[in-house]
């Protein structure tokens, strides 16, 4: 998910209010043209929708997808542009899915905690750490490579399980990431499990 500055300045512009074309080109200030290409872009990856009452109103506004990513704004970053955005859509699955099951309230993709078994075992294996960085986590996970490392840290990060330290990649485990730790075991085998019991649904047997 490859959003500019740009993008980001029309997704907070439409979510309070509905916005035309020619307001976003002065609100966000840039060409009329230039905010047309990135509405189409905004469009077909679902962030924001154009409203009525007419068709082709001209009348834009964030959809439920636009504003879960516009609040995970501090969470994105250009090298991982990729992987936010499929973090985004797994977190929007797993709430749909538990949607499904519930009557008596709405899980929201905010109410997702995990989206990977591999996040999970990751932050397992970090809990008696206090200070952690990418070398220290890949010494005790399952992976050779350090870059799929990143990834996995970049996933707790982004679900708010660890928050950084430092601009050299180091972390900790926060508040969110201790609740799950001691509310769930690892025989909660996958991420709607584990979310069900974050979410104080009861698990899903096979």
């Amino acid at each position: 998910m490859d959003l500019s500055e740009t993008d980001w300045g029309i997704l907070e512009v439409c979510s309070e209010n509905r916005e035309t074309r020619s307001n976003l080109s002065v609100l966000v200030d840039v060409t009329p043209n230039y905010v047309s290409k990135e509405l189409s872009k905004l469009t077909e990856i679902e962030l924001v929708e154009e409203v009525g009452p007419a068709e082709r109103s001209g009348m834009y506004i964030t959809t439920a997808k636009g504003d879960f990513v516009l609040g995970k704004r501090e969470k994105y970053e250009k090298q991982h542009s990729e992987l936010f955005g499929a973090l985004v859509t797994s977190s929007i699955e797993i709430a749909d899915e538990l949607n499904e099951q519930v009557d008596d309230r709405e899980i929201g993709p905010n109410d997702i905690v995990l989206t990977s078994v591999d996040a999970y075992d990751q932050l397992c294996s970090l809990s008696d750490m206090t200070s952690i960085t990418p070398q220290k986590a890949k010494d005790v996970s399952q992976y050779d490579n350090i870059y799929a490392v990143y990834g996995v840290l970049y996933e707790l990060y982004f679900h708010d399980l660890l928050s950084r330290t430092s601009n050299k990649g180091e972390y900790k485990i926060t508040e969110r990431g201790r609740e799950l730790l001691n509310n769930t075991t690892p025989a909660a085998t996958t991420p709607e499990n584990i979310n069900r019991i974050w979410n104080t649904l009861p698990e899903k047997r096979e």
